[in-house]
Formats: C-alpha cells, structure tokens, sequence
C-alpha cells in the first residue's frame, strides 16, 4: 500500500509539473504576430526576402517593377537549410510563404499568405544556388526562380551542431550544390597541410590525431565544369571536455529533447534545434533521479544562453543564462547543480 501511495504521488507530481511547465509554443505565437494584411499593400510597401540566409533581416529587398510585380536579381541562395519567406519588415502587411513541397527553377510556384517556409528543390543543407531574377507575382500569387547560366560551385561542410567540439574526433559531410563537377579539400592542423579529393557525401573525419585545444582548418575547394573556382574555409575548434553540463527534467513528456545554445557575444550560434540530448538515469539532483543532458563546451559554459526544444514548435519560454558551472532546468526553475 505504502508503494502505492508513493507511486501516486510521484504520477501527481509529474502532472503538477507538466501543467506548469514553462513552455511556449512558436508556431501558435508567430500566427498571433503574422497575419497578413494584403489589402494594405500600396506603392510604397517595402518588401523583402527574410530566411536564415540573412538572420531573417532587411537587407535582400525586392524592387517594384510593376503592379503587384516585385524582383530581385543575380541573387545567391546560401544555407537554405531552415528556409525562408516573403514578408514586409512588420511581417503583418506581407507574410508570404510556399506549401510543403520544394520549389523549383523550371515554373512559376504557387505562394500563399502564411504558407511554409521556402525551400528549393536541388538543393539542401548549407548549399547554395546562384538565381538570375527572383520575380513574386501577387497578382498570380506566384514566385519564379531563374537559375544563372553562370556556374556557382559551391561546397558545404555539414557537422553535428558546432564548430568546437569536445570528442577525440570529428565527422563532417561535404555537399556538393548542383554547380560542382570535382572538389577538394585541404585539411591544415597542427601535423601541416593534408589534401583530399572529395566525394559528394561521403563523410571525412578530422581531429583523430590533434591535441586538445587545436584549431583545424578546411577549406573547400569546388571546381564547375566551365572552370569556375571557388574556396570556402571553415575553422573547427578540438576543446578539452569541460564536464559541465546542461540537465532537463523534461517532465513535458517530450520523445527527444534538444538543447540549443547561443553566445551572449554575438559571434557564435548552434543551428537550430541544437543537440539532441542525452538520457543519463544514474544522475540525482534535488532528489529527482534520471536527467536529460548535454555536455557545454568552453565558449558557451560562461558567455551562452539555453533553449530546450523538441524540434517542432515548442520551447522553454525563457532564455536561461550559464554560469561557468553546471546548471539544471526542472521546467520552472534554472538553478546551478551543487
């Protein structure tokens, strides 16, 4: 009976926390916030292509050409990998977006207020797609991606979460865009210069013979049948384990948690949903045994914000700050584990 009882209480427990848990859900607050106004649209209205190829900013913005017919030109799609949409700088005047399947370059695609997120067919990843003219028709609610005659090589060097990390090796992926005809790559650490030619993806492994606290260079070398070169260098970071971690009770019930982390500094960001954590059943804090965890490495441990997440709409609600030390979050309190 005495089992019972306990049992119940940790099942109440459990709902008490779930119910007030701190959470938000993005998908219903964005629909709050974005509620297209097309009747609104005038002359002036500035319009702008805004995705995660630009941090969702001002600075891609269509040129009116003619009545409800805006364009942008010679325009260079990079890391499409979390999409992008049409919108005006309130997101309320203009919020346009695609339906689920991919775009293509071959015919006008059909674009609705709200829709999803824009993706483009032939591409993936952090690749990247060189259109001569992007036109959005609102009159045929349409959207038309011309591809450039000039090749654009490009090749994209796909990793886990982030450019530190803290195991003996590390596996990167290249990706080659629909512009790549033969790659290579040039990996430079503290043993010299070592070259590889690369095969669209087939992984490559780095940092199996580097010391602790080394910097290793790639640089992508990707080569298009017309003879266009380009290079593109992404610098990793082989850190020694830190041993602080990140702990969620999880008690949202979610299949598999995410944690992502930011850098209050500016410069350095996971990509989105960040690292799927990491069930540990012997861990006991507050008398709570069992935790979700992620281990932080030095650049986030004192200057990095957290975000839980289960890689779909809903998140904590708050960003909760590290602090140099091991930190816990219960889904209403962030404390340090002591």
């Amino acid at each position: 009976m005495k089992n019972y009882l306990l049992a119940l209480a940790a099942i109440i427990s459990v709902t008490i926390n779930a119910q007030n848990v701190k959470l938000k859900d993005t998908r219903q607050e964005e629909l709050s916030k974005r509620a297209t106004e097309m009747g609104q649209i005038s002359d002036s209205t500035r319009i702008f292509l805004r995705g995660s190829l630009n941090h969702w900013g001002l600075c891609d913005e269509f040129t009116r050409v003619a009545d409800g017919v805006y364009v942008i030109e010679d325009y260079i799609i990079f890391n499409g990998r979390d999409g992008w949409k049409i919108a005006s700088e309130d997101w309320h005047t203009v919020d346009i977006g695609g339906f689920a399947a991919e775009f293509t370059t071959t015919e006008p695609n059909k674009v609705k207020i709200g829709g999803d997120n824009i993706f483009i067919e032939g591409i993936r990843g952090l690749q990247s797609m060189r259109l001569s003219k992007i036109t959005l028709d609102l009159n045929q609610m349409t959207l038309t991606l011309e591809r450039a005659k000039r090749k654009y090589p490009h090749i994209s060097l796909n990793y886990p979460n982030d450019t530190e990390f803290m195991t003996n090796d590390f596996e990167v992926v290249p990706s080659f865009n629909p512009d790549v005809a033969e790659g290579v790559l040039k990996i430079i650490g503290s043993q010299g210069e070592q070259r590889l030619n690369l095969r669209d993806g087939e992984p490559i492994t780095i940092g199996a013979n580097e010391p602790a606290e080394t910097t290793i260079t790639l640089i992508t070398i990707a080569k298009a049948t017309d003879g266009e070169v380009r290079t593109d260098t992404t610098t990793f970071r082989k850190s020694e384990p830190t041993g602080v971690y990140v702990y969620f009770n999880n008690v949202a019930g979610w299949a598999q948690p995410y944690c992502y982390l930011w850098s209050l500094r500016g410069d350095m960001n996971f990509p989105w949903p960040g690292e799927a954590m990491v069930w540990d059943a012997d861990v006991v804090i507050n008398g709570q045994r069992g935790w979700w965890k992620t281990q932080v490495s030095k650049r986030y441990s004192d200057f990095g914000e957290v975000i839980f997440n289960n890689d779909d709409n809903l998140q904590t609600s708050d960003d909760l700050s590290m602090d140099g030390v091991s930190m816990y979050y219960d889904g209403r309190t962030w404390g340090r584990v002591e």
